[in-house]
């Protein structure tokens, strides 16, 4: 009967030997479908990305001293992909998982992992033909803060800082390096985007929105050493980029 079955709720690994002979135990968690970089060119629209998928992921977030959660200098995190033997969507609800593959993510890993996810998904926003306002607003926000103790910029102090670099996370930190150089040309396109397509009741909001840029371009530039933003260098970009989406819209981007 149902008295005799319990639910596990989150994520982390199973001791056999934790659990009371009693009961069934049921473990449930969220997993998204997985992608390598070979199957990405061949998943190009939504349809495709929740069709005939065999490879589920998700992650567990934990540190090195037992806590679930800390600081991102402490943050490791562990990526299983599982393997079932039919794919999804199924005529039956359950699926036999054949396979668990698991990749352990130190630290920089995570801060790298998270940076690319956040340059890829904000790039998305940017190349749509029609532009999603709410998400890209909600993206540039998250995107330009300058918290102490979270987002980006607390990936760049803990992670390029040379004071806090160690010499074997050298090919890390350039990888990074690299990352943050995009992010920020992506976030001067979302801006430039956002500029023109808001109301004058939003002008406000979006200097807001520059300003944060400006002073996170600022600091990040001053832990790597290098001026990484130029605005002219930038909006010849932006002019080029939507130039191209207005060949596959049909739209003017005027930029005045």
């Amino acid at each position: 009967g149902t008295e005799s079955v319990k639910i596990i709720q989150d994520s982390n690994k199973v001791n056999p030997k934790d659990l009371d002979t009693k009961f069934a135990y049921i473990q449930v968690t969220f997993v998204k479908p997985y992608f390598d970089e070979k199957d990405c060119p061949e998943k190009k629209t939504d349809f495709e990305k929740c069709h005939n998928i065999n490879r589920f992921v998700f992650e567990t977030p934990y540190t090195l001293t037992g806590k679930k959660h800390g600081g991102v200098e402490e943050q490791c995190k562990r990526r299983s992909v599982l393997t079932t033997a039919n794919t999804f969507p199924y005529v039956k609800k359950r699926v036999e998982v054949l396979g668990e593959k698991q990749v352990e993510l130190k630290p920089v890993d995570v801060a790298i992992d998270e940076m690319r996810a956040r340059t890829a998904e904000l790039t998305k926003l940017c190349s749509s033909q029609e532009v999603d306002m709410i998400q890209l607003q909600l993206k540039l926000q998250g995107c330009v803060s300058v918290q102490v103790n979270a987002g980006p910029m607390a990936y760049a102090r803990a992670f390029l800082d040379d004071s806090k670099t160690s010499k074997s996370n050298n090919k890390k930190a350039m990888e990074l390096k690299e990352i943050f150089r995009r992010f920020v040309e992506v976030c001067s396109m979302a801006l430039d985007i956002n500029e023109r397509l808001i109301k004058e009741d939003q002008f406000e909001y979006h200097e807001g929105l520059k300003g944060n840029f400006k002073d996170m371009v600022k600091e990040l530039s001053d832990i790597i050493h290098e001026q990484i933003f130029q605005e002219d260098m930038m909006r010849s970009l932006l002019q080029n980029s939507l130039h191209v989406f207005r060949a596959i819209s049909g739209t003017s981007t005027d930029l005045g």
